[in-house]
């Protein structure tokens, strides 16, 4: 039997991986037919032989999609645009072909094509998906069954992690923002579960934010919540993003979400990774600029005074972190604390540094040494 499978060595273990091969049965003038073309040596013999065979065989699927995927591996070197032409056709004929849909994402990176990539990434993604959601078989046991969705989990998930680093790389180049949060809402009903999520929700709270949608970016944020509500990474974003919009309408939300980012982090008892610190520290800058803007300067003070002792190692975070401190001392009329941080944070390269220099001067002329 001429099979094409994505993984040929786990074929017994994956009884309900269905309609994602193509199966020539042995013996039959189709399976010959494709016999004599791949002992074929001149390929432009072998393509003539292969344009035969499509129209001899035009009323088999599986044949129409096998000598199609065949017609466009003889052209991946030569000519890519006319092997993703030959790679549709292909899946015209089966659309849940993973080795079809792997290797024409391949080609649309190749040819540097961000939309069709994302495309076959994500048909990719969603036969994956839909792979585990099948019925159990009648007369399967039920840990045959579970034994197969794990060996099938297993086997697919090196293509379901490339699949979705292709969809997000080519979401990450699209400059039009409008089209990129199209592609992201895409990305994350088809990759959910994958390492990347947490890209695409950054990537998705910065363009939302670059398009001043907040309710969009709400209800994104909502969604997103409901299905991951320990994401302390995704709650901190959303914390930012909130705290940060000028109009200052989900304050509370802000206030809310850095406050379960912070519990998160403090809770968490699995191997400190490397930039854990920074991260928590961003998320108590966050509530303390949130309560800054509440007019909660004093509760603003210790969150921000906590910030700084834990993001000195990234000066950027550091610089923005100073400048509000040093503000939150003025505005509470701590004139000595606000010139001692401002002093270090016009010190510090950061987007806060010529802002820190201007108020540590406001503060100096208002209130002179020694008075």
């Amino acid at each position: 039997m001429r099979t094409l499978r994505l993984l040929l060595a786990i074929a017994v273990a994956l009884p309900l991986w269905c309609q994602t091969k193509i199966t020539i049965p042995a013996g039959t003038p189709e399976d010959k037919a494709l016999t004599e073309i791949s002992q074929q040596p001149d390929q432009e013999k072998r393509i003539s032989m292969l344009e035969d065979f499509l129209k001899q065989y035009a009323g088999n699927p599986q044949a129409v999609a096998y000598g199609n995927w065949q017609l466009s591996q003889q052209y991946v070197s030569s000519d890519p645009a006319k092997a993703l032409e030959y790679g549709d056709k292909a899946l015209a004929a089966m659309p849940n072909v993973l080795d079809i849909l792997q290797t024409q994402t391949d080609l649309a990176q190749q040819l540097k094509d961000c939309a069709k990539t994302l495309d076959y990434a994500a048909r990719g993604g969603v036969v994956i998906d839909d792979i585990a959601k099948q019925p159990k078989p009648d007369g399967m046991s039920n840990d045959d069954y579970t034994a197969s969705l794990a060996a099938q989990k297993a086997a697919l998930a090196p293509i379901y992690d490339y699949l979705a680093a292709a969809a997000y790389n080519a979401i990450a180049t699209e400059p039009d923002p409008k089209k990129r949060i199209k592609e992201i809402e895409r990305f994350s009903e088809v990759f959910q579960n994958s390492k990347l999520m947490d890209n695409a929700n950054a990537l998705a709270i910065e363009t939302y934010t670059e398009l001043n949608d907040m309710p969009r970016l709400t209800a994104y944020g909502d969604k997103a919540l409901a299905a991951d509500p320990k994401n302390a990474s995704l709650l901190t974003l959303l914390a930012n993003a909130f705290a940060e919009d000028p109009k200052g309408a989900n304050l509370a939300k802000a206030e809310a979400y850095s406050r379960q980012a912070i519990e998160l982090m403090k809770t968490d008892t699995t191997p400190p990774t490397e930039g854990r610190t920074i991260r928590e520290g961003f998320a108590y800058q966050i509530l303390g600029y949130t309560l800054l803007r509440e007019d909660k300067t004093l509760a603003a003070i210790a969150q921000l005074k906590t910030a700084s002792t834990m993001l000195k190692e990234d000066p950027p975070k550091y610089s923005i972190t100073l400048y509000r401190l040093g503000y939150a001392y003025a505005k509470n009329k701590q004139n000595i604390d606000a010139k001692q941080v401002l002093s270090e944070a016009v010190k510090v390269p950061g987007p806060f540094q010529e802002e820190a220099k201007k108020l540590l001067a406001q503060v100096n002329a208002a209130h002179p040494a020694g008075r």
